[in-house]
């Protein structure tokens, strides 16, 4: 009767491990914020998100969630700690709980200039746990029968990560910039220098008075030419100065996105307190 009991018990535990095995912790909401922080909540505060990065930094995210949960419980208007959390759930591999933080972020932040790139991480989330959610579904059950290998069970192998990548185009439209910027300046100093040289036919070349009829056309025709390479100047200029923002905008689009951080170039530094955009071408000679 005794061995049979056991036998039964066995049979229940290996049916039981490979869904606790796969099961994340119980996911937890956030409760809503009814009053601003006193100043000693939020010395606290600041105090607990400094520990919570260096814990971060570390790979210990665990010890970074416990930090950075007190931070957020001390002061609750610090919503952009709710991205910070999110990143440390997911790398600790509660992706549910990181769908939690940032569902709430957008509830409480629904202005956020980040809501579209935020919206896109909880959908590839989602995605994530649906695969392994089905790939959990579809792992046979062992039966009673089945014998454990002895030795250590390698880790699961854990899913790569898609990273978002930078776009080519602004160097594309920085260099067009310089191009047109040099075809500008130098068809300007060529239209320059032939205005110099017709002024010299003049009786009065440094007031350009007393010129022939021909040298006066001639040299009205430079001066637009003149005017109209500054402007095709500045049209490049402003290519390679817009490519160079867009370049540093793309930059920080690809780091949110990819939620990337490292010692030297931390992504997660949010303030955890309150106080914590025609032309008329003419010339004369």
């Amino acid at each position: 009767m005794l061995r049979n009991l056991k036998s039964l018990l066995t049979a229940l535990a290996l049916l039981v491990t490979p869904a606790l095995a796969h099961a994340e912790e119980p996911t937890k909401s956030y409760p809503d914020c009814g009053r601003e922080p006193t100043d000693a909540e939020v010395q606290a505060a600041k105090g607990a998100f400094q520990a919570g990065n260096a814990s971060f930094n570390e790979a210990d995210y665990a010890r970074a969630i416990d930090y950075w949960e007190d931070a957020y419980r001390r002061d609750c208007t610090a919503n952009p700690l709710l991205l910070n959390l999110a990143r440390a759930y997911e790398l600790a591999g509660r992706k549910r709980q990181a769908v939690v933080a940032l569902e709430t972020f957008l509830s409480r932040e629904p202005n956020s200039g980040e809501k579209d790139q935020i919206n896109r991480r909880v959908e590839v989330l989602k995605k994530k746990i649906a695969e392994e959610d089905a790939a959990a579904a579809a792992t046979p059950v062992p039966g009673p029968t089945t014998t454990v290998p002895a030795g250590p069970v390698p880790p699961p192998t854990q899913a790569p990560v898609e990273h978002a990548r930078r776009s080519p185009w602004p160097w594309v439209v920085i260099g067009a910039g310089a191009v047109v910027t040099t075809a500008g300046a130098l068809g300007y100093l060529a239209a320059k220098s032939k205005a110099d040289d017709l002024a010299k036919e003049c009786k009065d070349p440094a007031h350009r008075v007393g010129c022939p009829a021909t040298v006066q056309t001639e040299g009205t025709t430079q001066n637009n030419k003149m005017a109209a390479n500054s402007v095709v100047t500045g049209v490049g200029a402003a290519m390679v100065v817009g490519g160079a923002i867009w370049w540093f905008l793309d930059k920080k689009r690809v780091d949110n996105a990819n939620g990337s951080a490292t010692l030297l170039h931390p992504l997660f530094t949010p303030a955890v307190a309150p106080e914590f955009a025609g032309l008329s071408l003419s010339g004369a000679f």
